[in-house]
């Protein structure tokens, strides 16, 4: 049976999370790097590799749910990027630009809407 992290952990991944999300608004802000999706991926493996008490997956979720504070969306977003069906992964989104993200978020409510 799995314990349950610690609070050192739990500021661990908050720390990862805050990391991959600085990293992917750099990137946007920069705009002329290169840091696609396999780039991302990597480094966000390795991220994950140094949490002991968190995956990937967690981490991820936390680092979408900076980008939405970031832009003054609604915390339940955060919670719909993770678990709505959508064509790109909640890795990835964080590549989106800042219109490309809300856009995402609207598609994603008007789906939710129509169920």
């Amino acid at each position: 049976m799995a314990t349950k992290p610690s609070r050192q952990q739990q500021q661990a991944c908050d720390h990862f999370a805050e990391a991959l999300f600085l990293v992917t608004q750099g990137a946007r802000l920069d705009g002329r790097g290169k840091l696609d999706a396999a780039d991302l991926t990597e480094v966000a493996q390795r991220i994950a590799q140094a949490s002991s008490g968190f995956g990937l997956d967690e981490i991820v979720a936390r680092a979408l749910g900076r980008r939405v504070k970031a832009l003054g969306l609604s915390s339940d977003t955060t919670d719909l990027l993770t678990l709505m069906d959508a064509d790109i992964k909640p890795l990835e989104m964080l590549l989106l630009d800042d219109g490309e993200f809300k856009a995402l978020i609207e598609r994603l409510q008007e789906e939710l809407g129509e169920v």
